[in-house]
């Protein structure tokens, strides 16, 4: 930031060596009086005290209120023989020698006065240095009220005070001893050239032709010219664009320039790099004449405001786009004033949404006062927006300017400082009716779950109870809304909470509704259910109970009775067929002497057949005994299986999958499959050796996987003997029975894996 207390101090110092001055006064305008705000004398610091000129001890006032009035130069060599100002009370008293006192200028309006002296020698103020000291008065000017009005400058200011005080200091260092008045003139000659050379600005000397005599090292590096590239030749082949960004044809104006450079003290204007790149600089231009009055020459001091331009660019590009952005959005914006609610600004939308033509109808005219329907929930909006300092997501019921009802959806913001409030307001009038029927929606749901006879739950994706609906009593306590809130795990035993779960989780991972049927001990007894788990939405379920118990045990009923007669039909034919095969047997060895060795041997064999084959008999009898199978579905019946063979198995995991959304297949389908799957299991434990074994079923749209998979020891396929490969062979045949594609795949050492696919038909 530009601190112009610093920069005053700064300039005086400056202008005071750089003149060869003692002591200096600056003097500016302030509210349309001269006030001297800074006097300086040698190294010491400047007194920045204010006090008006009529009230100053240091300065001569008669000689600061005549170059007031005439805004003429004075330049003294002996103060104290000027007949005009001999009667000076302060000129006598000080017996001044050599004295200046310059009006400065911006723009051609007085700003100030800078009034120095020298009481050492006479005529220290010679015309080429009140040359430079215009040209440092000028570019002063510009400073000062650059200083004023861009002090939030930061960086900037930062930069230009501390090359100020670089400077200051080396001036400074290098005057501190003078021997005498004729070597301080001489150092601060020596001092102004270095400060031409390390300013910080573009010092720039050029003929009135345009062509380049000087340019300091500053000037060097922002344009990108070494020395030799740009001294001598011409402005035009060197700084000046042909044409600016802007559009504008700068040529014209600099040839004026070069002919009058009076008429232009002050410009700025892009200026071209050796690059290509363009740099906005802000100029300021002194002529020097020889002692004819001839113009010889043009002093320029420039400062690099491209930055600036830059800033004030993007600044109306960004207020041009957030001007559109506010006329044209689809969202209704307005400013009122907090008092009495007039609309001090409003977009198209805003206008529309209360039914004018245009923001111009109601902007400053109306009161928005006028159109809430309840003017109770203007000042509860305005209350919540004192304490938080906005309001968001308020609703009100508005009125249209035809008298039209609306809810409106406020989001606001207060500015007590300045009196408004400014937000936008969305019409939610159909989102109010969308909510009020969603809600007599949900009542009537309400209503037809109430009547629901079976108890339905809502879970959530980790097996939580959302909610419940009791049905019939003896469905148990999961049923409770004391229980809402807990897990499956908090309510039942670990599998079947696993196994509950698993369903859930398939049911949000496919999104599509699930048939599954388990039972649980209730009261002493094995109640049947069958569940629909259908997904709703927030990654939850319905769970819908129904008890099947009766229809199970009248299943069970029946195929028992069938197998119990089947089992009879054996019995009565097979087995006893077997024995009379025993009993024949015996006879023959009795009556048979001929080869008594070799028919001895055959009649044993045709024993020991008869005796497998009643065994197997009596098997099948038991075989045919309710079974798995009978219990449930075929997942439920390989559940349960993998569940048994876990409690056999404890050396080996097993895994049990199901992927899609279960349905049912034909019993004889589901029989096989069963027994392939059980046949698989049976083999893979015994013979595997495996660490691990996965079970899976997969559901497809239209057909269906069983996979059995170990990571045991394998073997060759083809080299099974027919004798040890009854299993495999039996499991080809029920595939073939079912339709079914069977596909087994093993290796030596690489584990085994048997496929059943079958289509759903």
């Amino acid at each position: 930031m530009i601190h112009l207390d610093q920069l005053i101090a700064t300039l005086m110092q400056v202008v005071i060596e750089s003149a060869g001055a003692e002591t200096g006064a600056l003097v500016l305008l302030e509210e349309d009086q001269l006030t001297v705000v800074a006097q300086c004398s040698g190294n010491r610091p400047c007194d920045l005290e204010k006090l008006a000129v009529a009230d100053c001890a240091t300065i001569p006032v008669s000689v600061i209120y005549s170059v007031e009035r005439t805004q003429e130069t004075l330049v003294f060599e002996d103060a104290v023989s000027e007949s005009s100002f001999s009667t000076d009370p302060y000129i006598q008293h000080q017996q001044t020698r050599s004295l200046l006192c310059m009006p400065i200028l911006q723009q051609s309006q007085p700003i100030g006065i800078l009034y120095l002296e020298n009481n050492l020698t006479t005529g220290v103020f010679t015309s080429d240095r009140l040359q430079v000291l215009k040209l440092l008065i000028a570019q002063a000017a510009i400073s000062l009220e650059n200083a004023r009005l861009y002090e939030q400058l930061a960086d900037y200011s930062e930069i230009l005070e501390r090359k100020v005080e670089e400077r200051t200091q080396a001036l400074q260092q290098e005057i501190i001893d003078r021997e005498r008045t004729e070597n301080a003139l001489r150092q601060s000659e020596a001092n102004y050239r270095n400060l031409l050379q390390t300013a910080n600005s573009v010092i720039i000397r050029y003929d009135p032709q345009g062509r380049i005599r000087y340019i300091n090292d500053y000037g060097i590096k922002l344009l990108g010219y070494e020395e030799h590239q740009i001294v001598g030749r011409s402005l035009f082949e060197t700084i000046i664009p042909d044409i600016e960004t802007s559009g504008r044809d700068v040529k014209p104006f600099i040839h004026d320039l070069l002919r009058n450079p009076k008429l232009y003290p002050q410009g700025e204007g892009e200026n071209l790099c050796r690059d290509g790149r363009r740099v906005w600089v802000a100029w300021s231009n002194q002529a020097i004449f020889n002692e004819q009055g001839s113009l010889v020459e043009i002093l320029s001091v420039g400062n690099d405001t491209t930055q600036r331009k830059q800033a004030e660019e993007a600044l109306q590009r960004s207020e041009a786009k957030f001007r559109t952005i506010f006329e044209n959005s689809q969202v209704a914006i307005y400013r009122t004033r907090i008092g009495d609610g007039l609309i001090l600004n409003a977009n198209q939308c805003f206008a529309d949404l209360f039914g004018f033509d245009a923001p111009e109808e109601i902007i400053g005219l109306e009161h928005t006062t006028g159109y809430w329907v309840n003017l109770s929930d203007r000042q509860q909006g305005i209350e919540v927006m004192k304490r938080d300092g906005e309001v968001r997501s308020f609703e009100a019921q508005m009125r249209k300017r035809d008298g039209t009802l609306f809810w409106g959806l406020f989001s606001s913001y207060l500015n007590a400082a300045d009196g408004y409030i400014e937000g936008v307001i969305a019409d939610i009038s159909d989102l109010k009716q969308a909510e009020i029927a969603l809600q007599a929606s949900e009542a009537e749901l309400r209503a037809l779950f109430s009547a629901i006879p079976d108890p339905l739950c809502v879970f959530n994706a980790e097996g939580q109870v959302i909610g419940a609906i009791k049905g019939n009593p003896s469905y148990g306590e999961l049923y409770k809304e004391e229980y809402i809130g807990k897990t499956l795990h908090q309510l039942y035993a670990t599998e079947q909470a696993d196994e509950f779960l698993s369903y859930i989780q398939q049911v949000l991972r496919t999104q599509q509704v699930l048939t599954v049927e388990y039972s649980q001990w209730i009261a002493g007894r094995e109640i049947w259910f069958s569940a629909r788990i259908a997904p709703i939405r927030h990654e939850q379920v319905i769970w819908l109970a129904r008890d099947i118990t009766l229809q199970k045990q009248a299943e069970a009923a029946s195929i028992l009775e069938e197998r119990n007669r089947m089992a009879r039909e054996i019995h009565d034919t097979l087995a006893q067929a077997f024995t009379g095969i025993l009993a024949q047997v015996g006879a023959a060895n009795q009556v048979l002497t001929d080869d008594v060795e070799a028919t001895q041997a055959h009649l044993d064999r045709i024993k020991e057949l008869a005796r497998i084959g009643l065994s197997e008999a009596r098997r099948s009898v038991v075989a045919l005994r309710p079974q798995l199978l009978e219990e449930g579905s075929l997942q439920s019946a390989l559940h349960r299986l993998v569940a048994q063979l876990r409690t056999a198995a404890m050396d080996t995991t097993l895994y049990y999958e199901i992927k899609g959304v279960v349905y049912a297949l034909p019993t004889e389908v589901e029989n096989n499959l069963l027994r392939i799957g059980q046949e698989a299991l049976t083999n893979a434990i015994r013979h595997a050796n495996a660490d691990e074994i996965r079970v899976e079923l997969v559901y497809d749209r239209n057909r269906f996987c069983l996979r059995v998979k170990d990571n045991g020891q394998g073997f060759g396929v083809g080299s099974v003997p027919s004798s040890d490969g009854f299993g495999l062979l039996g499991m080809s045949e029920r595939a073939e029975r079912i339709g079914a594609q069977l596909t087994i795949g093993s290796q030596p050492g690489q584990g085994t894996e048997i496929i059943v696919t079958v289509n759903r038909e």
